[in-house]
């Protein structure tokens, strides 16, 4: 929510572009970035991607822009929201692919916004998730993005090895007041699934 806050303002500053709104986010995100597989290019890409996207659903329809999140990780773009009917689907989908083409999956659902008191439920699982990886040395934790919407976590990225990816939707499907686990994790060197 902060985000789209932060978004709508700078789309009003004149002197405030998509590639200055990328290099500040991964500016703000600091020295650590550079641990995630794809390094500072990657968070700057997927950083402009997402400002992208945003600007593009913020311009066409600002109530669809309010309905939906976005999990941008690796060029992996996960779109996930609760809108009215399946005509806002449709919209969403013709909207962000203006943008963006492929690697998009849509988690869109015909049902109410989320209320406050499930927003809460959610972002404590998100929260508690990412606490987990980022403890764990076995998991580069910069390499994954989630969001848990009515108890169901969405999880965006790339794990180094088969191992690191189980361990990863292993936490996400131990949390407590997880309903269920949707996974776009993709190994890193193909070939090395589980054998």
């Amino acid at each position: 929510m902060l985000n789209k806050i932060l978004l709508s303002s700078l789309l009003f500053c004149t002197a405030c572009d998509p590639v200055t709104i990328a290099l500040g986010s991964a500016a703000a995100a600091g020295t650590v970035t550079v641990r995630d597989k794809e390094g500072i290019t990657g968070e700057i890409s997927d950083a402009y991607l997402r400002k992208k996207i945003e600007a593009k659903l913020f311009s066409k329809d600002t109530d669809l822009f309010d309905r939906v999140e976005l999990i941008v990780k690796h060029g992996i773009v996960v779109v996930i929201g609760s809108v009215d009917d399946e005509s806002q689907i449709e919209r969403i989908k013709e909207i962000v692919g203006k943008v963006q083409k492929d690697k998009v999956y849509f988690e869109l659902h015909v049902q109410p916004a989320t209320d406050a008191k499930t927003f809460a439920v959610d972002a404590g699982i998100t929260s508690r998730i990412n606490a987990f990886l980022r403890a764990d040395g076995n998991v580069s934790s910069l390499n994954y993005e989630l969001s848990t919407v009515r108890g169901v976590v969405y999880i965006c990225g790339t794990a180094m090895t088969p191992y690191e990816r189980d361990v990863v939707l292993n936490y996400a499907r131990t949390t407590s007041e997880v309903e269920k686990v949707v996974s776009y994790i993709v190994i890193d060197k193909p070939g090395e699934e589980d054998n």
